[in-house]
């Protein structure tokens, strides 16, 4: 069996290599991420900053399944939409020296979520910082603020909201 994938291997690793145009083989790194370099200018209020990664930008509806009795008396099922939640959206970047992020989370720390919460947008370039996407969040407030003890020198932020929209 091993020498049977040994051959496939070989077979695909030549057909691999014949099909480059440039007649050099081309190794992908499994590490590496799946795009090119991507940066994130977060902006809320008077507060802008850079993210060097971003994710959960989102929404979900539960899904609500209700009985159904066709005329012909068969059970069934019917599955709509329910009510809908804004995943959290989780930015890192280096640490930097301003306070900015720092005195919003305390806001809500102090319990004023209320002046906490901004309208927010998120933009996305690409590595020539080209925008290449747009959301925004509805009342927006800092749930977290993390100083990355397995990457030092990292903060990671996490935010929620009431509503996200990509917008571009």
């Amino acid at each position: 069996m091993k020498t049977l994938t040994g051959i496939i291997s070989v077979i695909l690793g030549v057909a691999a290599f014949s099909a480059n145009a440039g007649g050099t083989a081309v190794a992908e790194d499994p590490n590496a991420n799946s795009g090119p370099a991507t940066y994130f200018e977060f902006s809320a209020g008077a507060i802008t900053t850079y993210f060097t990664d971003c994710k959960g930008m989102g929404s979900q509806n539960e899904v609500v399944e209700s009985k159904v009795v066709s005329g012909r008396g068969e059970m069934g099922a019917v599955k709509v939409p329910g009510r809908m939640s804004v995943r959290n959206l989780t930015c890192s970047k280096a640490l930097g020296k301003s306070l900015e992020l720092w005195n919003w989370r305390q806001q809500v720390a102090d319990g004023n979520i209320g002046r906490a919460r901004y309208d927010a947008t998120l933009i996305a370039y690409d590595a020539s910082m080209t925008p290449i996407a747009e959301w925004s969040f509805s009342r927006a407030w800092p749930v977290s603020v993390d100083y990355n003890e397995t990457t030092p020198g990292k903060e990671t932020l996490i935010f929620a909201a009431e509503r996200v929209q990509r917008v571009k």
